[in-house]
């Protein structure tokens, strides 16, 4: 098995974490983005992933020593004696941030039309991160009616996104 196909197990898995993680770190989502891509390609580069006793940790572990790099290459906007430092970039772009309006609302939208159980279940997916199991317990399903609705709801919600 190549490190590029355990890269892909790894980021199906442990993506959002990732991303968490340098956004506790990092003000702008483009510069998560970036970051992020640098860690992978990192990652493919290393001798054998296959190795990692604690792939999660690891992962983290590369992140940390990422980001601790790019703090020391680009120093904060404070640091330069820039203006409005406390305001990320992405929020500067006033066509950004009425586009994220507007999804927002289109996405509250959609939420609003489904049916509460299914309303419940993506939120407790999405929002609250529990588990399909988790889902089936508090809402008193059966693991399939979960896989449903969120599939449904998850397609209700990616058409928003693709408008």
């Amino acid at each position: 098995m190549t490190n590029a196909t355990v890269l892909v197990g790894w980021r199906r898995r442990w993506n959002r974490s990732l991303l968490q993680f340098l956004g506790r770190r990092v003000r702008s989502t483009v510069e998560v983005e970036d970051l992020a891509q640098e860690i992978y390609l990192r990652l493919l580069r290393a001798p054998d992933l296959l190795q990692v006793r604690n792939p999660q940790a690891y992962l983290l572990r590369v992140a940390g020593h990422v980001v601790a790099e790019w703090r020391r290459e680009y120093p904060p906007m404070e640091a330069l004696g820039a203006e409005d430092s406390d305001v990320p970039v992405d929020e500067c772009l006033p066509e950004l941030t009425v586009e994220a309006k507007l999804s927002e609302q289109r996405l509250n939208q959609t939420l609003e039309r489904m049916s509460p159980m299914m309303r419940a279940a993506v939120l407790l997916r999405l929002r609250d991160e529990h588990s399909y199991k988790q889902i089936a317990q508090e809402l008193g399903l059966t693991l399939r009616q979960v896989r449903r609705y969120l599939a449904r709801g998850y397609e209700q919600l990616r058409g928003v996104l693709d408008e």
